[in-house]
């Protein structure tokens, strides 16, 4: 019998738990590129592009076998900071005077979509881990009551007030300054590190750890443990650590909660990285980290900050060589080629957890069997062989008498030699599950459904969730590149006929591929599809590292063209074209190909 809650919090379309742990995919990662010197084997941080839901089941995956590690021996995350879309509805303002973004997702809407992931986060903390969500005045009195259900209310810690006083000042009501953090344990045992967060600090204080209901035996250092109201201004144009990314936190708001709720070596993750202010603070005091975003512009920034980090909080002082990284995809794949050169177990382990089966090697009558799914049998279908309905019949002949009524094959696209999705043979069925398509209707009681990416600053937090899997195809593109003088109208008074030949980039067409058996229909791919074309203007022949950035509305506004002043490349240009289904199309120029 199910205990009754005093109380909840209910909406629609809110589901049980144990249906959102059951219905959410667990997809492999797949390592993109290494950043320093990753051994096989040792830990490295980790930068992820893809749903993050999705990817939390996997992290829960590798907490089950011992891969997050902590110094202490524990597995799992320590430390979880958050700051997800706020269920605005409302224009922000971007850095270049354009609206920043509007967040889609309102109502019950945001709120189941946060519930999920939460229960999944509470999963991968360790026993005494703790998380800090980031919210504003929208959404946060019901995230509060979604927490206490989750986490239980005797674990909420405190309600902390960020208060930043260049705050721009309203007209029509009190002005709003303030953000609001809520602190949660797992449990009864948290870590609180007050020594380092005391606000007259002492270098060389013992470490203190805080447990609920009892005392430290230890002397209790002198100094005064900071308030639940933190002043501190947000970032403006000027700063330092300024990325240009709308909703940046301080790296000093994130310092005093990590120092605080984490020690040295421990997994710090952030499954909303934005800019990466997380992992950037994570690096600069010694934690590992993890972070998740579902936006390609994100991944971007967040890979050019770990890469260009200073010292000191607030991107002061000398240049910080970062920790091995690697930036990885999930759910979304770079192609499926890379599939062939896998070796055999590992191609096992990858296509099985695709399909979420269980891996279980067994045997039916002398075939030999990798896995289980709805407690049926799975065969790993070789990637060198074809097939055929003729192989369907052997493996009738041999097995089907042991069936209860089906099993499943997986196999690569490219590998089977009929069109239906399953075989029948007298009472038993035998589904083919292809691989790169998304999982059939029968197992999954949903379409594939793919994240999209923005075409403009008002929807870069446009969240949508992915369901299943897919791979990433370049899109087809026809671009010219060509030097063209400034026009009247875009040259200073004063400076016309003085001015430099711009370099230009003109998107002749643009057309996504798409191999899938659910494409997505566009009326016109060049004006819909195009999300946005980022440029590494001196690119080191190693990684892109973003400099500049234009997204698609604002591209088809100026005829599909962009201007660039000549003066800023290097030797090699690096460009990317994405499309709204993150597919990415990378060309490497020289300054001459313009002409």
């Amino acid at each position: 019998m199910v205990q009754k809650k005093e109380y909840e919090l209910t909406y629609e379309g809110k589901k049980r738990e144990e249906d959102i742990i059951a219905d959410t995919m667990s997809v492999p990662i797949q390592k993109i590129k290494e950043f320093g010197d990753v051994e096989d084997g040792e830990w490295h941080n980790k930068l992820i592009f893809g749903d993050n839901l999705q990817t939390l089941k996997h992290l829960l995956k590798m907490k089950k076998h011992g891969k997050l590690k902590n110094p202490d021996g524990t597995s799992g995350v320590k430390l979880v900071y958050i700051d997800p879309p706020f269920a605005s509805k409302q224009d922000l303002k971007g850095n270049k005077g354009q609206k920043a973004y509007q967040d889609k997702i309102a109502g019950s809407e945001f709120l189941e979509f946060l519930r999920k992931r939460l229960l999944l986060l509470k999963k991968l903390l360790t026993n005494d881990g703790s998380i800090y969500v980031h919210l504003d005045w929208r959404k946060a009195h019901y995230v509060k009551i979604l927490m206490d259900e989750i986490f239980r209310e005797e674990n909420f810690l405190n309600e902390i007030i960020w208060y930043y006083k260049n705050a721009t000042s309203a007209k029509s009501r009190y002005t709003r300054a303030h953000d609001t953090i809520f602190w949660y344990g797992k449990g009864n045992d948290f870590i609180f590190n007050r020594n380092n967060v005391l606000v007259d600090f002492e270098s060389g204080m013992t470490e203190w750890r805080y447990k609920k209901g009892g005392q430290s035996d230890k002397e209790m250092p002198k100094g005064k443990t900071p308030t639940d109201v933190r002043t501190l201004p947000s970032l403006n144009a000027m700063a330092k650590e300024r990325l240009g990314f709308n909703t940046q936190k301080p790296e000093e708001l994130l310092e005093r909660f990590i120092k605080a709720s984490s020690n040295e070596g421990d997994i710090v993750l952030d499954c909303f990285a934005g800019s990466g202010t997380t992992g950037s603070v994570a690096e600069k005091l010694d934690r590992k980290w993890i972070m998740v975003d579902s936006s390609k512009f994100s991944i971007y920034l967040t890979q050019k900050r770990m890469l260009n980090l200073k010292e000191e909080i607030g991107q002061k002082g000398d240049d910080l060589e970062p920790n091995p990284f690697s930036l990885y995809n999930a759910g979304i794949y770079k192609d499926s080629g890379f599939i062939e050169k896998m070796k055999t177990e590992d191609y096992k382990k990858f296509v099985l957890e695709l399909f979420q089966a269980e891996h279980k090697e067994h045997e039916i009558n002398g075939l030999e069997i990798q896995g289980l799914l709805n407690n049926r049998p799975v065969l790993v279908f070789s990637k060198e062989y074809l097939l055929t309905k003729d192989f369907i019949d052997e493996l009738h002949q041999t097995v089907g008498n042991a069936l209860k009524d089906e099993m499943y094959i997986i196999v690569p696209v490219n590998r089977v030699k009929f069109n239906e999705d399953y075989i029948r043979r007298k009472d038993k069925k035998y589904n083919v599950l292809r691989v790169p398509y998304s999982i059939i209707q029968e197992i999954k009681d949903k379409d594939f459904e793919r994240i999209r990416q923005p075409r403009s600053e008002d929807n870069i937090n446009e969240t949508i969730e992915q369901i299943g899997f897919d791979f990433i195809y370049p899109p087809e593109i026809d671009v010219e590149y060509y030097k063209e003088k400034p026009s009247e109208r875009q040259t200073k008074v004063g400076d016309r006929g003085k001015v430099e030949e711009e370099f230009v980039i003109e998107i002749k067409d643009f057309k996504p591929v798409q191999i899938s058996k659910n494409p997505v229909e566009f009326d016109d791919p060049k004006e819909e599809a195009l999300s946005m074309v980022m440029i590494d203007k001196d690119y080191n022949g190693q990684y892109f590292n973003l400099d500049d950035y234009w997204f698609g509305k604002e591209i088809s506004d100026n005829d599909f063209k962009i201007r660039m002043d000549r003066k800023s490349f290097g030797d090699e240009i690096m460009i990317i074209f994405l499309d709204v289904l993150g597919n990415e199309k990378c060309e490497v120029i020289s300054p001459e190909e313009f002409g």
